[in-house]
């Protein structure tokens, strides 16, 4: 499988309560449909070249995907002065520099971010509405995301009524939601294929968050594939190594591959 402008189409819509971009097979009906949801602050755009970049690192012979971008419902000119700029939920960003500087991400572990239930649903919704435009059936999902959109990609996982994941992507994400997410996960006993990557120097997100992300999924039993790395808070090229490695994984275990 290699990207290529005449196999592959790229569309702007709206799709339940969510813009986004889709892109998918000309030819294909995709066996799975990867979701990637942007990080705070980011334009709605910010993670579609990715696909590009994925791509070309699967196996040329493995079943055909979709890539969706969902767009934030929260617009950040009107809050904080930021044209272009989305958000999945508010946050106090001088309480986060402040965490941040004293490395005490710990005491956000147990906290439920105020919108992140109606993000989640709208994502869902958003997903659910885009596959059922295009009369895709039988397909697996995988959910992922880089910083907020990463911590809305495993609360979905987690916590998402009546929507199976067969794996998630995890850049830059930290521990958050963690008794509600316990709760959910003992009550469905997934364990989810997963790949976690964290920058050492992340001066937004600590590499603590990373860790502590890290050890409370593996005690869900996830199977996770992960690495640290030296940089700030980023998706290097590892990155995106290691979430082609997930997706082809996925691909790979399709019943009917």
């Amino acid at each position: 499988m290699k990207f290529d402008t005449q196999g592959w189409y790229l569309e702007r819509g709206r799709w339940g309560d969510l813009n986004g971009i889709l892109i998918a097979p000309r030819n294909a009906n995709p066996k799975a449909f990867v979701t990637l949801c942007h990080g705070f602050g980011a334009a709605g755009t910010d993670l579609v070249p990715l696909a590009e970049e994925i791509v070309p690192e699967l196996a040329d012979d493995l079943p055909s995907l979709a890539f969706y971008f969902p767009e934030g419902p929260i617009d950040l000119e009107e809050v904080y002065g930021m044209p272009g700029a989305c958000a999945w939920w508010p946050l106090n960003m001088q309480m986060l520099a402040e965490l941040a500087a004293a490395d005490a991400f710990s005491s956000l572990e147990d906290q439920i971010p105020e919108g992140i239930d109606a993000a989640r649903e709208k994502l869902i919704g958003s997903i659910a509405s885009c596959i059922a435009a295009k009369n895709w059936n039988s397909i697996a999902h995988v959910v992922g995301g880089f910083s907020q959109g990463s911590m809305l990609a495993i609360d979905t996982a987690i916590r998402g009524d009546n929507f199976s994941v067969s794996g998630a992507i995890v850049w830059s994400g930290a521990l958050i939601c963690k008794s509600a997410w316990h709760a959910a996960a003992q009550a469905h006993a997934m364990a989810i294929p997963a790949y976690l990557s964290h920058g050492r120097q992340d001066p937004i997100l600590p590499i603590g968050t990373g860790r502590a992300l890290y050890r409370f999924l593996s005690s869900l039993r996830w199977d996770i594939d992960s690495m640290e790395f030296d940089g700030p808070h980023t998706i290097p090229f590892e990155g995106i190594a290691g979430a082609a490695r997930l997706i082809e994984r996925v691909l790979r275990s399709l019943n009917d591959y």
